[in-house]
C-alpha cells in the first residue's frame, strides 16, 4: 500500500472542505465562496477567519487580525486549527490521511475512490452552470419586478439627500429600479442540519428588509448577470443602518454599472454600431457615477462595484475613446492604491489613453458635488 500523493491528497481535502470546516471551525457563516468565521484558536466577538471554499484556492485561509503570518493552503488550515504550527506539513498529511480514511486504504480502495472523486468533480461542475443560470434568471427577476423610481418614492429621497435629481441627468441609462421590503440576506439566521452524513446549512429566520435600489451588473454584452442592492433608511434619509448596506448578488467580476450614456445618448451597443465614441469613466459606486453624469452629461459613466473589478471592465470596444478612472481618495490605504495603479496598467493594454480622475474634495466626487470636504 502506497501513500497517496500531495496533489491527491490535498484534491481529497478540497472535496471534504465542508466536512473538515464542521470539526475543525463549526458556527461560521458562507457568503461569495468565503467561510468566515470567529477564530477557533482564541476568543474573539467578531469574525476574523476566512477560508475559500471555492475554486483553486479552495481550503486556503487567512486570520485578517494577523494576515500576513496566519494564512495558508489546506494544509495549513489543518495545522493550525489543530493547534500546530502552520507550516507543519507532516501533522496535517498524517491527520487527514486519518480523517479521509486513507491510512487503512489498500491501493484498490484508494483507486475506486479517485474515480468516485473524479465522477463527483463532473458532477459538482455540471450543479456549478446551473446553480450560475438560476442565479442569472433569479437577479433578472429582481430587477425586472421592481418599480421605477419616480419623484417622491424612498430611492427619490435618498438620491436627492445625495445631491443627485435623475431629472438633470441627461444621459441617464434608465437602468435604476428599487423595491419596498428587500431582504438584507446578512441578517438571516442558520442552523446547520446533517443530511446523509453531510452538514447544510437552513434559514431559521430571514433578515430584516429594507426599502433599496435595484442597479443591475451587465456584462459586456448587455446581458444583466447580477444585482447591485443599495439597501436605505424607510424615510430615504440615508442608506440603512446595518454593516453592509450594499451588497452584490451572484458574482460581479467584470460586469458594470451602465449608469449614463454619455455623448449622443446611445447604449454601448448602439455607439459601437454607429462608430460613436466619447470618454468613460469608471467609478466605484453608484452615487459618484450619478454625480459624474450630472455634472458631465457627455461622458459615458459605469459603476464597477469595487476597486477590485477596475481591472475586469470590458473597456476594449469602439465606443469607448478614452477612460478616466475615479477611485475613492483614500491616500493612506496603500493596498487600494496599489488595485488602482494595476487596474491602470491592466486597462492600458486595451490600448485606450487611461487617466486618473480624482475628487477635488472630500473622498469621491459625490461629495465634491455636496460641498463636502472630507
Amino acid at each position: 500500500m502506497t501513500r497517496p500523493s500531495v496533489a491527491d491528497l490535498k484534491a481529497r481535502a478540497q472535496d471534504r472542505l465542508e466536512d473538515l470546516l464542521h470539526k475543525l471551525a463549526p458556527g461560521g457563516k458562507h457568503a461569495r465562496g468565503v467561510y468566515t468565521v470567529c477564530n477557533p484558536m482564541r476568543r474573539e466577538k467578531n469574525p476574523s477567519f476566512a477560508v475559500w471554499t471555492q475554486g483553486d484556492a479552495c481550503g486556503a485561509f487567512k486570520d485578517f487580525t494577523d494576515p500576513d503570518v496566519t494564512k495558508g493552503d489546506v494544509f495549513g488550515l489543518v495545522a493550525y486549527l489543530n493547534g500546530k504550527a502552520v507550516d507543519d506539513f507532516d501533522f496535517a498529511r498524517a491527520w487527514l490521511e486519518d480523517f479521509l480514511g486513507l491510512a487503512s486504504m489498500s491501493d484498490a480502495d484508494r483507486e475506486e475512490a479517485r474515480r468516485a472523486r473524479e465522477k463527483r468533480r463532473g458532477e459538482t461542475a455540471a450543479a456549478k452552470v446551473s446553480r450560475a443560470v438560476w442565479a442569472e434568471k433569479q437577479a433578472f427577476r429582481t430587477w425586472s419586478g421592481g418599480r421605477m423610481i419616480l419623484p417622491g418614492s424612498v430611492p427619490w429621497l435618498y438620491l436627492m439627500h445625495r445631491g443627485v435629481d435623475l431629472r438633470f441627468v441627461e444621459t441617464y441609462a434608465g437602468d435604476l429600479r428599487w423595491g419596498t421590503a428587500v431582504e438584507w440576506w446578512l441578517g438571516a439566521e442558520w442552523r446547520e442540519e446533517i443530511r446523509d452524513g453531510r452538514p447544510h446549512r437552513v434559514k431559521v429566520r430571514p433578515g430584516p428588509s429594507f426599502p433599496a435600489i435595484f442597479t443591475p451588473l451587465r456584462d459586456a454584452a448587455g446581458g444583466l448577470k447580477a444585482v447591485h442592492y443599495t439597501f436605505l433608511a424607510p424615510d430615504g434619509s440615508g442608506k440603512a443602518a446595518v454593516e453592509k448596506p450594499k451588497l452584490i448578488w451572484p458574482e460581479q467580476l467584470g460586469l458594470v454599472m451602465r449608469i449614463a450614456n454619455g455623448e449622443g445618448n446611445h447604449s454601448p451597443e448602439e455607439a459601437d454600431g454607429l462608430g460613436a465614441s466619447c470618454t468613460l469613466v469608471l467609478t466605484e459606486g453608484l452615487e459618484d457615477g450619478l454625480s459624474v453624469a450630472l455634472a458631465a452629461p457627455e461622458l459615458r459613466v459605469w459603476g464597477c462595484a469595487s476597486i477590485s473589478n477596475f481591472a475586469h471592465a470590458p473597456v476594449g470596444r469602439p465606443c469607448v475613446a478614452d477612460v478616466l478612472i475615479h477611485a475613492q481618495n483614500d491616500h493612506g490605504n496603500a493596498a487600494a492604491q496599489s488595485t488602482v495603479a494595476r487596474a491602470i496598467d491592466t486597462l492600458s493594454r486595451t490600448g485606450k489613453p487611461i487617466a486618473r480622475l480624482t475628487a477635488p474634495t472630500g473622498k469621491d466626487l459625490n461629495d465634491t458635488l455636496r460641498g463636502k470636504d472630507g
